[in-house]
């Protein structure tokens, strides 16, 4: 056998070459035959579909005349057809301006539920926002009721502390109480003697003015207005309350000065109206006032801006320097 491909012919070994043509040609017969085989299906096959077509054309001939009979008998209605075509057309012309304008009521309905919408939306977050904040608050009054209950645990622990401190203090009163009762009734005694002290100083105080009085008369002239600059002054008691009237040389009416106006307006004549200042103190005989205090408020003003006791205090202001 050679290289190359198997020669697959049968009685290659046993024929010889003389007997060789005749199987070729039982080959090549053998093929022709299928060849037709082969054409004459196929022209079988194409035959049987232009058949198939035939018939569906002439079904479809059939057809066409059908509807063009059927065109035929609605040829008549098919101006009727058309005008009620028309009406409904303008039926439909009407129904869609209708739509537009429903369509167009509902796209303001639409957008007002959209601003509404956006409205509720921006509300949401503002209660939103205010939920966060409420609940924040919320947290903090939780620290601070925390806070204050630790607070008040603690004022209860000061309040006990304090009320035993209490219960020792009113104990300690007690006895300072106890104490203290033979002390008050030493210090009533001891008020009792300072008050007649005071009275007897008081007594002693008048002496004294009135025997300075008469002393300074009969050393001195006697106390006139001749040639001086007279400032009247009234003073009473209304109720609690001390009246003060102060009337000038050149006034006509008295007029109401309270302590500090007075001091200051007879300083200022006094300054003005050097060792020639009269003061005229008068005091109603319904004056409301003690003999003490008249004879006090007359003795100081004298004191310091009248004439007459000027000299007597510069040299008691002498003395005491």
């Amino acid at each position: 056998m050679e290289e190359g491909f198997v020669d697959l012919r049968r009685n290659l070994g046993t024929a010889g070459d003389d007997g060789s043509f005749w199987p070729s040609f039982t080959d090549i017969m053998m093929v022709v035959a299928m060849i037709f085989m082969i054409a004459s299906t196929v022209l079988v096959l194409r035959n049987w579909d232009l058949v198939r077509e035939l018939r569906a054309t002439i079904m479809a001939e059939q057809q066409a005349e059908e509807k063009a009979r059927f065109a035929t008998e609605t040829s008549a209605t098919l101006e009727e057809q058309l005008a009620r075509m028309r009406r409904e057309v303008a039926d439909l012309r009407t129904r869609l301006a209708q739509s537009e304008e429903t369509n167009q009521a509902r796209t303001r309905q639409l957008n007002r539920k959209e601003q509404r919408l956006l409205a509720l939306q921006a509300e949401r977050q503002q209660l939103t926002a205010d939920l966060e904040q409420a609940g924040m608050a919320a947290r903090r009054s939780r620290d601070e009721l925390t806070q204050a209950q630790a607070q008040a645990q603690q004022l209860v622990t000061t309040r006990d502390s304090l009320q035993a401190r209490l219960q020792q203090a009113r104990a300690d009163m007690t006895q300072l109480e106890q104490r203290s009762v033979g002390q008050a009734a030493e210090l009533t005694a001891t008020q009792q003697q300072q008050v007649q002290s005071e009275q007897q100083l008081v007594s002693l105080q008048g002496d004294y003015d009135d025997i300075r009085i008469k002393y300074d008369k009969l050393v001195k002239p006697a106390r006139s207005s001749s040639g001086k600059h007279v400032v009247t002054v009234r003073y009473w008691k209304e109720g609690e309350y001390y009246q003060v009237r102060l009337r000038d040389a050149d006034e006509k009416q008295y007029r109401a000065v309270n302590r500090k106006q007075l001091h200051a307006r007879l300083s200022g004549l006094k300054d003005q109206y050097a060792g020639k200042l009269y003061v005229k103190v008068i005091i109603p005989d319904d004056s409301g006032l003690s003999y003490s205090e008249a004879w006090g408020f007359t003795f100081d003003i004298l004191k310091k801006y009248d004439y007459y006791h000027q000299d007597g205090a510069d040299k008691e202001t002498t003395a005491a320097e």
